[in-house]
């Protein structure tokens, strides 16, 4: 569920996709416009709750190496 300070984008209208496809250079049928533009939306609520998790200091992955069979162990070079 969105929080308030990331309150969900209102849907694409069609429209408005079809000049940023045409603006990219992809070539989008009409008929296919409320289809990608729900898809969109559908994205953009999925990101927007990852944008609430509350990570703090976690460091990046990549400082991370894995152990089989074991915890992750923190890169030291």
């Amino acid at each position: 569920m969105p929080s308030p300070a990331h309150p969900p984008l209102p849907p694409l209208p069609p429209d408005h996709l079809a000049h940023l496809a045409r603006r990219a250079g992809l070539p989008l049928p009409s008929d296919r416009l409320a289809g990608v533009a729900a898809t969109v939306h559908a994205i953009d609520t999925v990101l927007g709750s990852l944008r609430d998790i509350p990570l703090g200091e976690t460091p990046p992955a990549p400082s991370f190496t894995a152990v089989p069979g074991g915890s992750p162990s923190r890169r030291t070079s």
